[in-house]
């Protein structure tokens, strides 16, 4: 989750935490530390710091079925469930976030997201063809002018012609 969710977006746009039922200090930097985990991680201060959760575990409650994984839940931007499930999907989790992003709605070419198509746009689409950097999944789709599944050169004059256009 750290690596295919929390880095690949825009922080502005998507937020990640994880809510522990702990408030054992060691025990949750270790875990980070395991993980190496970059989003904050809160505590759940209705936990008595066993297995049975807190305010948010009850109120988000999904019987798991002896399931080792945490509860996985997408808020959407009024505050409701858009996603919940026991084992951890981040191909579900990508589809769900890029539907509520509504990325139809974002300028063709805009690769770096700040809302023009300009050179800066080019110089990014180069860079990942060239391997300089690596894209994230929604740069990734921004950078598929031509919406052939592939970023190669035909992505570049394509974006050269909308600029000049």
């Amino acid at each position: 989750m750290e690596t295919t969710l929390w880095l690949n977006f825009n922080q502005e746009n998507v937020q990640m935490v994880g809510i522990s039922n702990t408030n054992n200090q060691n025990t949750i930097s270790n875990f980070i530390q395991e993980n190496s985990l970059t989003f904050p991680i809160l505590y759940d201060s209705g936990s008595s710091g066993g297995v049975q959760g807190g305010d948010i575990y009850d109120l988000y409650y999904m019987p798991n079925d002896g399931s080792p994984y945490p509860r996985d839940f997408i808020i959407d931007q009024d505050g409701v469930i858009a996603y919940a499930n026991n084992e951890i999907d981040t191909e579900w989790m990508l589809s769900v976030i890029y539907d509520l992003l509504d990325t139809s709605n974002n300028i063709q070419g805009d690769i770096n997201q700040d809302s023009l198509v300009n050179v800066l746009d080019i110089v990014s689409l180069v860079s990942f063809i060239l391997g300089s950097q690596n894209p994230t999944e929604l740069e990734i789709i921004y950078s598929d002018i031509n919406s052939d599944s592939f970023i190669n050169v035909l992505d570049v004059v394509m974006l050269v012609n909308l600029i000049l256009d």
